[in-house]
This record gives structure tokens, sequence and C-alpha cells, in this order.
């Protein structure tokens, strides 16, 4: 009766030590890929808008098949020092492109 524990356990370590790591080559599918923006139909994100004194709010976008569906304000205006600039770099210098 012990064995036949043993024998068990053991098929089940391997069952799912064999489940982890088929399962690891396809983990997050396409779901890293599909993060781009390019890649996905809407996505949404932050941008810092600013007037030439350097205050800020920042914006919610939603994009949907590269045109603006939605502009949200999701703070309130804040001033910055004039070296400031918005460190979301990349995607700062475009909307839904």
């Amino acid at each position: 009766m012990k064995s036949e524990y043993i024998i068990l356990l053991v098929l089940l370590i391997l069952a799912f030590s064999l489940g982890f790591f088929l399962n690891k080559i396809f983990l997050t599918g396409r779901a890293v890929e599909n993060s781009k923006p390019e890649n996905r139909e809407e996505f949404t994100w932050t941008k810092a808008i600013c007037n030439k004194n350097n205050e800020c709010v920042d914006v919610l976008i939603t994009c949907r098949n590269k045109a603006v569906v939605s502009i949200e304000p999701i703070s309130d205006f804040v001033k910055h020092s004039s070296e400031w600039s918005d460190p979301r770099g990349a995607f700062a210098d475009f909307l839904c492109e």
C-alpha cells in the first residue's frame, strides 16, 4: 500500500512537471507581442500635456484602430521646472499612431 502512494506521488510530480515545462513554452502566448500598441486595435496610455510654462496635466488617452476615442484628464495641473520633460519618452510624441 505504501509503494502505491509513492508511485502515485511520483506520477503526480511528473505530470505537474511535464505540464509546467510544456506550458512554459506558451506561458504568455502572444500577450507580450500583442501588448505593443501597433499590434492592438484598442489600447490606453497616459501622457503629460504641458503649456509653455511647463504646467502639465496627465491625461488618459484611449485609442481604437489608430484613432483617438477619448482623452480624459487624470490629474490636476502641476508646475514643473523648466528642465522637466515627460519621462514616458517614445510614446510622448504621438497619440494613436
